[in-house]
């Protein structure tokens, strides 16, 4: 997919007279996703994808620090064709295992079955740094603060461009996500199939992630859930995080 967006603020007896170029903001965006599912040994289901973005832009601001206003402000906007990019890819691998237990002899045969599915989800992603030297997406210069330290600062001459400009960081992710579901299966007159089915736990989750590029602090909060449905008209949810 792709957008282009220009738009301007200004006068009405100056809008014919405004630069295409230096009064106009304008940019370019390109959007190219990949992604496909496919099953392993026809139970394991896998998901990959691929996320790459572009933007053009026919400017860059660069900026420096301002000593008698204290703050950073932009000192130069500098015209050419300029092309920013970032990508990030992910796999997902997902499944379901069923157990079902037959109490033959429980409430005069009453029940038929208690089925429980659980639903285990695994989830990867990467994208690289483009905060990088090598990309060339941010800039950096060292100034002399109030206090008269010097400090060092980094930007992106694009930050304030149309659709901005890729995030600083490494990022690389492994998702666990648990489901859990229990219904029981009984005799019912009232059923024209003669069964119906009442729902004993709903949904039982757990779910997690764990940061590969952390310092530390590698392991997020632990999220559990459970929902529990009485009938059509009453859900019992709980929620609880764990450090």
């Amino acid at each position: 997919s792709g957008e282009f967006r220009n738009s301007i603020t200004t006068k009405e007896n100056k809008f014919l007279e405004a630069n295409i170029i230096k009064d106009w903001q304008n940019g370019m965006r390109h959007n190219i996703p990949i992604s496909a599912t496919f099953s392993l040994f026809d139970y394991i289901n896998i998901s990959p994808s691929i996320n790459y973005n572009e933007r053009w832009y026919t400017g860059k601001e660069m900026q420096e620090w301002d000593p008698e206003r204290r703050q950073h402000v932009t000192t130069d906007t500098i015209y050419g064709f300029n092309r920013v990019y970032d990508y990030n890819a992910s796999l997902s691998v997902n499944t379901k295992l069923y157990g079902m237990y037959t109490p033959w002899k429980l409430f005069g045969n009453k029940i038929q079955a208690i089925r429980h599915v659980f639903s285990p989800s695994i989830s990867m992603s990467y994208s690289p740094d483009f905060g990088a030297p090598r990309y060339g997406f941010y800039e950096s210069y060292t100034y002399r603060n109030e206090y008269g330290e010097d400090v060092e600062y980094t930007y992106s001459p694009y930050s304030r461009m149309m659709f901005g400009a890729p995030s600083q960081g490494e990022q690389g992710n492994i998702g666990f996500d648990f489901k859990n579901n229990v219904e029981m299966k009984v005799r019912s007159e009232n059923d024209s199939t003669g069964y119906k089915k009442i729902s004993l736990i709903d949904d039982l989750g757990i779910n997690f992630s764990y940061n590969m590029m952390a310092d530390s602090l590698k392991w997020s909060m632990i999220n559990t859930n459970l929902r529990l449905k009485f009938s059509k008209a009453y859900t019992l949810s709980l929620n609880a995080t764990w450090d």
